[in-house]
């Protein structure tokens, strides 16, 4: 697991280093044998501070990587959520959008937003950063930057 101060990020998902969303996958029975849940890492949900507010696009909905397939609004962020990963939405977290705080309570488990069915999932992957070594250094380089323009969210 990547550690940095106070932000963690394990080692089994993949990410958006723009977009500070996780991919994790999943099994699944679509042509690539996965499915892909999507989340806002422990690291956008301190930039982005406590969230208020979540919509999503329905179940049934394709969305192209790096288009939204929601929005977030938070105590320093209101905008749109970017998928990862290409393909249709097969499911959507209503227990975040009935409850908004699990993105910040529980960002790796009942703060999830999306399952997507992802339709290029290989070449999808590329763009996003993996394994702990890639991680640990992305982590560092972002956190000092971020700190640098002072983009945390205040608790």
């Amino acid at each position: 697991m990547a550690r940095y101060e106070d932000i963690f990020l394990p080692d089994e998902f993949y990410y958006d280093s723009k977009d500070h969303l996780w991919a994790k996958l999943e099994g699944g029975s679509g042509s690539t044998g996965h499915l892909v849940r999507v989340g806002l890492d422990v690291f956008g949900q301190k930039a982005a501070g406590t969230a208020a507010y979540v919509k999503l696009l329905p179940a049934g909905k394709t969305v192209a990587k790096g288009r939204s397939f929601g929005s977030l609004e938070a105590g320093k962020y209101i905008g749109p959520l970017k998928a990862p990963v290409s393909g249709k939405i097969v499911e959507v977290n209503q227990e975040v959008i009935d409850n908004p705080r699990y993105v910040n309570t529980d960002p790796y488990g009942k703060g999830w937003f999306v399952i997507i069915e992802p339709n290029n999932l290989a070449e999808d992957l590329k763009d996003l950063v993996q394994e702990a070594t890639n991680v640990q250094k992305w982590l560092e380089k972002e956190y000092k930057e971020y700190k640098e323009k002072g983009l945390f969210a205040e608790k």
